[in-house]
C-alpha cells in the first residue's frame, strides 16, 4: 500500500512538471509565462511538503485555487483604497480619512475570515494539521522564491565583479528595498 502512494504521488509530481514545461513552452507572453512558471512551482512546492495523496490534491486544488482567487481579490481592493488614501490624504477631511481607513481594516478583517473558512474547507479534505502546515508552506515558499530571484538578479549584476562588491540591493517599485533572507 505504501509503495502504491509513493508511486502516486511520484506520478503527480511528475503530471505537474510536464504541464508546467508544457504550459510555459506554449505561452508567447513573457510575463504571463513568469506567472505560470511560478505557479506551477507552487504547486509542486506545496503538493510535495503536505505530502499529498493524488485523491487529496483532486480534492485540495480548486479549495486553495478559490480561496486564493478570493484573498487576492480582497487584497487588491485593499491596496486600491491605500492608495487613493495615499494620493489623496492632504485634501481629505478627518471624516473622510475615517471612513477611508475603516474601509482598509475593514478588509483586513474580511481577508482573515477568507482564511478562516477556507482553512476549515480545506481541513475537511486533508485534516487540521496539513492545513495549519499549509500557512507556513505558502510562506517558506516565497521566501525561497524572493531569496532565488534575488540570487539570480545578484548574478546578472554581479557579472564580471567580485562576489559581493559593487552589488546593491534590487529596489521594489515602491522603493523599500528587498530583503534577501
Amino acid at each position: 500500500m505504501q509503495t502504491k502512494n509513493t508511486i502516486q504521488k511520484s506520478i503527480l509530481t511528475i503530471a505537474i512538471a510536464l504541464f508546467s514545461f508544457y504550459g510555459l513552452s506554449q505561452s508567447g507572453h513573457k510575463q504571463q509565462s513568469k506567472k505560470d512558471k511560478i505557479e506551477q512551482l507552487k504547486i509542486a512546492f506545496i503538493t510535495k511538503e503536505l505530502d499529498l495523496s493524488v485523491e487529496e490534491a483532486e480534492k485540495f486544488w480548486p479549495v486553495y485555487n478559490d480561496m486564493s482567487d478570493a484573498l487576492r481579490t480582497e487584497k487588491k481592493e485593499r491596496r486600491k483604497k491605500g492608495k487613493e488614501l495615499k494620493e489623496n490624504f492632504d485634501t481629505l477631511s478627518e471624516d473622510e480619512i475615517e471612513k477611508k481607513a475603516i474601509e482598509i481594516l475593514d478588509s483586513e478583517i474580511t481577508e482573515a475570515k477568507l482564511k478562516k473558512e477556507h482553512t476549515g474547507k480545506i481541513a475537511k479534505i486533508i485534516g487540521y494539521k496539513k492545513a495549519v502546515q499549509l500557512l507556513n508552506i505558502e510562506q517558506r515558499f516565497k521566501k525561497e522564491l524572493l531569496r532565488k530571484l534575488n540570487e539570480r538578479q545578484g548574478q546578472r549584476q554581479g557579472q564580471g565583479q567580485r562576489k559581493g562588491q559593487g552589488q546593491s540591493r534590487p529596489n521594489r517599485p515602491n522603493g523599500n528595498r528587498v530583503n534577501p533572507n
